[in-house]
């Protein structure tokens, strides 16, 4: 008995199984298959940062509005922290007096009254932290923010412990001097908003940052008026607070960087 062969039944006719074919008639044009995958689209490359060429393939990274004031900030904070004067020859020392050399007059004859104290206990912890701070908001650093934190509460922590919860317990009660007071309120204060601002996102951080350094260019201008007359006070008394508005300014701004001409 012979083996059957292919199929050989009507010619119009498909085996069984096969989907009948349908040629494209050839006034239609081809069309892609829908079932077919499209190719996978290759990924934008992330915009390049402005940058000034000068013809000879030199590229020059332009940094940004907030980077310049900070460091503008930062050279202002330092000149005034350690070489300008901050009384003038016309004080009760007759002579010019740099804030080095006034802290150590002061810490060896006491002073009394809330701007003799900015002037010894706050004006150096503030800086450190202020410049800190402005790094911080300026780079957008989220490590840096924990290390600015951390500093800000060990420093006012051992405030608020020295001249406030000691007094409190060593001393007659709550029979507090109104610097003891003031230094225990204010310390109370920032601790609180320093834990606030350490969970903040990092752009609420960058902005109460630029409010806080506004608002401590305002309480240095008030302390150094209590503390001497204008007429005494020079030109490095007030670079702290022209140093906090700047950097202060420049956190509000954010990590902008200048376009090219």
């Amino acid at each position: 008995m012979s083996r059957p062969g292919p199929y050989q039944g009507d010619p119009g006719r498909q085996p069984y199984g096969r989907p009948p074919q349908q040629p494209y008639p050839p006034h239609q044009p081809y069309q892609q298959d829908p079932y077919r995958q499209p190719p996978p689209r290759r990924p934008a490359p992330p915009p390049e940062r402005p940058s000034y060429d000068d013809g000879d393939g030199f590229r020059l990274r332009l940094p940004g509005l907030g980077l310049i004031l900070t460091l503008l900030g930062l050279v202002v904070q330092a000149l005034s922290l350690l070489v300008l004067p901050w009384l003038s020859s016309a004080a009760a020392t007759g002579e010019s007096l740099s804030l080095p050399r006034l802290w150590d007059l002061l810490t060896d004859h006491g002073t009394g009254g809330f701007g003799g104290w900015y002037v010894v206990l706050f004006t150096y912890p503030l800086a450190a932290l202020g410049i800190l701070l402005a790094l911080v908001s300026v780079l957008e650093s989220v490590a840096m923010k924990f290390v600015w934190a951390g500093l800000a509460l060990v420093g006012v922590g051992y405030l608020v412990l020295k001249y406030g919860l000691l007094q409190i317990v060593g001393g007659d009660g709550f029979d507090l001097s109104r610097q003891e007071l003031t230094a225990l309120v204010i310390g109370v204060a920032v601790l609180v908003l320093v834990i606030f601002m350490l969970r903040t996102a990092m752009v609420w951080f960058r902005r109460i940052a630029g409010l806080v350094l506004v608002g401590l260019a305002a309480v240095h201008v008030y302390a150094i008026r209590d503390f001497a007359d204008a007429d005494a006070l020079s030109i490095g008394a007030y670079g702290p607070a022209l140093g906090y508005l700047l950097t202060g300014v420049a956190a509000l701004i954010g990590p902008r960087r200048l376009t090219p001409g």
